[in-house]
């Protein structure tokens, strides 16, 4: 049975990194934890959300991909893929849609037996601003990620991926979460 890859993409506020702390925590599945030079986010933990370095160390990890968004770099390194499978047969990574794109070709490219399957979370982008808002963000700052946002056309990727996942605003976060994890193990052929 193959490996699989779960590429959670979706603009910057639409709970990826949630849902998928969420869903490893019942799932126990691996995660593949990006780099960024962006500074940390208020509650946001070194390891744990990203490996926070320098633009200098970023320059010196060796990268499997790599994407800038909004004047940061954002990277996946090769030890980061490596230790995720010693966990699980099954992981997830909060990526870019072009990132998960590179993923897809360089595993078949090195004929690696790991399915990429991304996944968009859809969130209005109504919604992603209150979100922002909630968790502190800086009104200017909010205001460059919502252009941001539609100046990379993220909203066109909902039908380019694998599967799309519908948050709503009905639902608690819990729920939400819950949810998304339902929809992971679906899937995933797990139970």
């Amino acid at each position: 049975m193959s490996k699989k890859l779960f590429g959670i993409v979706g603009p910057s506020g639409s709970g990826k990194s949630t849902y998928v702390a969420y869903a490893r925590e019942k799932t126990g599945f691996g995660e593949i934890i990006s780099t960024t030079t962006r500074l940390p986010r208020k509650g946001e933990i070194d390891g744990k959300d990203y490996h926070f370095v320098t633009q200098e160390e970023f320059k010196n990890i060796e990268m499997i991909e790599i994407d800038e968004y909004a004047g940061n770099f954002y990277g996946t390194a090769q030890k980061d893929l490596d230790y995720a499978y010693l966990q699980s047969d099954c992981a997830f990574m909060v990526v870019t849609y072009e990132g998960a794109q590179i993923f897809k070709k360089l595993f078949k490219e090195k004929n690696l037996d790991i399915d990429v399957i991304t996944i968009f979370v859809h969130t209005p982008i109504e919604e992603l601003e209150k979100r922002m808002i909630n968790r502190g963000d800086d009104k200017k700052r909010i205001k460059e990620r919502i252009e941001n946002i539609k100046q990379r056309k993220e909203y066109d990727n909902l039908h380019k991926t694998d599967y799309v996942f519908e948050t709503s605003s009905d639902l608690t976060l819990e729920e939400t979460c819950q949810q998304f994890t339902n929809f992971i193990y679906k899937i995933s052929g797990e139970s």
